[in-house]
């Protein structure tokens, strides 16, 4: 409806949404260029606060994740410029080249996360519910290996074939979101 009023209670659940998908990201890129975690923790507490009040601004039609990483960016080299008279803090330039690498790291852990997800999905129940067991719950090998009714060796053979399954996977998921190299051409991306 052109002209209504945004409600704040929608704002505040797409806000949630948004920001609850993403901070685990925004938090990783932050403690890449804040390795104390208390300070670290500071920034993510004050980057998600001017996240909140700049909302507004926001377009809805855009992604979130990159706006919010740039405000991350944006606190992080806050936090250094006000630490300045520490002798072991870094020139501008140098930090705004650490936030580029620091946000490509981002974005393709972004991707490889995504390309697992789709990998995982392509397993068979049993395979999912062993890798579920073994590094979401923590379960050790000799746990599943006594449910399952298998030897110990047959877990560690399984989770051995299933890693080297989806690192396959997930390798050729990314090669097929990657252009092919031109290698006549210095390495660039090929044109087509």
């Amino acid at each position: 409806m052109a002209g209504r009023d945004p409600d704040p209670a929608e704002d505040y659940e797409l806000f949630l949404a948004l920001f609850t998908r993403c901070q685990g990201r925004i938090q990783a890129f932050i403690r890449t260029l804040v390795p104390d975690p208390g300070q670290a923790d500071d920034v993510f507490q004050a980057t998600s606060l001017v996240l909140w009040r700049s909302f507004a601004t926001f377009r809805r039609d855009a992604d979130f994740l990159p706006w919010a990483i740039g405000t991350a960016r944006h606190q992080v080299l806050l936090h250094w410029r006000t630490r300045r008279r520490d002798r072991h803090v870094f020139g501008d330039a140098l930090l705004a080249d650490l936030a580029d690498v620091a946000e490509t790291a981002v974005d393709a852990a972004e991707s490889r996360l995504a390309a697992l997800e789709s990998c995982l999905a392509g397993l068979s129940e049993r395979q999912r519910d062993l890798v579920r067991m073994f590094y979401g719950d923590n379960q050790s090998a000799a746990a599943i290996a006594g449910r399952w009714g298998r030897s110990v060796h047959a877990v560690y053979k399984a989770l051995k074939v299933l890693r080297r399954a989806l690192f396959d996977c997930v390798t050729r998921k990314l090669a097929e979101l990657s252009p092919p190299l031109d290698h006549t051409a210095g390495g660039q991306p090929a044109v087509s």
